[in-house]
């Protein structure tokens, strides 16, 4: 059984699903997830957790992901994206609009900011996507959402359209982004086209086409390497069955309350993780079997 992950460059017109199932079909027995859904119009960084390391995807997904966007200024859609209906057109140019006060327009969503779901997405209501309810008219409205978006650069500016990149916290959804900073400019917009280019410490540049007939086994990383986002400690082998028996085990570690740490036995082998909480170390999520994977 192979554990680990794999950086995939999703293409474009295909659901994130739909695109890593190509693998039970190179591998019937592969166990498989993804971390962070790229909606078909998107392409770039998909994170595809297999077999063992797919119970550790949520610690994933969670991750700071960066996007590069490109919005179109003068028309609306019902989607919030290029896939939608126009519903609202409008006359824009960023002609005559200073480089940069268009700058210090979009610098605005940095920080913290509520924000909510769009009516076209994967969100569940009562067990089905918010998308279901949308292509019937029915609309739900969900409550907004606290995001944090550490960062925003402009990065190419034409008559109606702006190039951004986007780096936020998990769960922002840039479709809406690109509504409310067409909103700041007094203009209906959309989302034309959009590529993640980074998720937590994984990056597009390292991603790999899928193949079609074979599992790239030289490109999974290990379940250790993949979840180098947390630093690590090291245990004997009492205080690892004590672990994965469920115990708490007093620590004299010095880390924040809730700290999630990487566990490794006495010959540096990954067992899972662990959380730090007040003096004590505290089970989290373990490798399913007893066998340490490095």
């Amino acid at each position: 059984m192979i554990d680990g992950v794999l950086q995939i460059d999703k293409p474009k017109a295909e659901s994130s699903a739909s695109h890593i199932r190509k693998l039970s079909k190179i591998d019937p027995n592969l166990k498989i997830g993804h971390c962070g859904t790229l909606d078909p119009m998107a392409t770039g960084l998909l994170i595809v957790c297999l077999n063992q390391m797919t119970r550790f995807a949520s610690y994933l997904s969670s991750s700071e992901k960066t996007y590069q966007a490109l919005i179109f200024f003068g028309q609306k859609t019902n989607t919030g994206d290029s896939e939608g209906e126009i519903i609202e057109s409008k006359r824009f140019s960023f002609l005559d609009i200073p480089h940069e006060e268009i700058e210090k327009k979009i610098k605005k969503f940095e920080g913290k900011s509520n924000q909510r779901p769009p009516a076209f997405s994967a969100l569940k209501y009562k067990g089905k996507s918010l998308y279901e309810y949308a292509r019937k008219g029915i609309k739900i409205d969900k409550d907004e959402r606290e995001i944090f978006i550490s960062s925003i650069k402009l990065l190419s500016i034409t008559k109606n359209e702006l190039t951004i990149e986007v780096s936020c916290s998990s769960g922002t959804y840039i479709r809406s982004l690109a509504e409310d900073i067409g909103e700041l400019f007094d203009c209906p917009a959309y989302l034309k086209d959009l590529r993640r280019t980074r998720s937590g410490n994984f990056d597009v540049k390292d991603a790999i086409k899928l193949p079609e007939s074979y599992l790239p086994t030289k490109k999974i990383i290990t379940p250790n390497d993949a979840l180098n986002c947390f630093n690590e400690i090291q245990c004997a082998p009492d205080i690892v069955d004590k672990l994965r028996n469920g115990q708490f085990v007093e620590s004299n570690f010095k880390y924040d309350s809730s700290t999630i740490l990487r566990l490794r036995d006495s010959k540096r082998g990954f067992i899972g993780l662990v959380e730090y909480n007040e003096g004590l170390l505290k089970p989290k999520r373990f490798l399913e079997n007893f066998l340490s994977l490095s």
